[in-house]
């Protein structure tokens, strides 16, 4: 694995970061229970990955209503990035 791409992966990690700590200063517990059955991962193998592509799926299926407009679109990005790291480790 190159460095860009641990780069990428550490900036997904702070953006998921800065979401999760969001939505517990607010008690979004939806996006919370989704979120945390996926992060942190576990070993950050293919699996993880898929997996937190899921659970984030899942927050933007059954918690939008606790969401912001700007951590909507930041889920949606996050989605997409975390889409494009399963594919590459597949």
């Amino acid at each position: 694995m190159d460095s860009v791409e641990e780069s990428r992966k550490q900036e997904l990690s702070e953006y998921i970061d800065c979401l999760l700590n969001a939505w517990c200063h607010r008690r979004c517990l939806k996006a919370l229970r989704y979120l945390l059955q996926a992060w942190p991962m576990p070993s950050g193998l293919a699996d993880d990955w898929s997996n937190l592509g899921v659970s984030l799926k899942d927050v933007r299926t059954f918690a939008r209503d606790e969401l912001t407009p700007y951590e909507t679109e930041q889920l949606e990005r996050l989605i997409h990035a975390v889409e494009a790291v399963t594919c590459r480790e597949s």
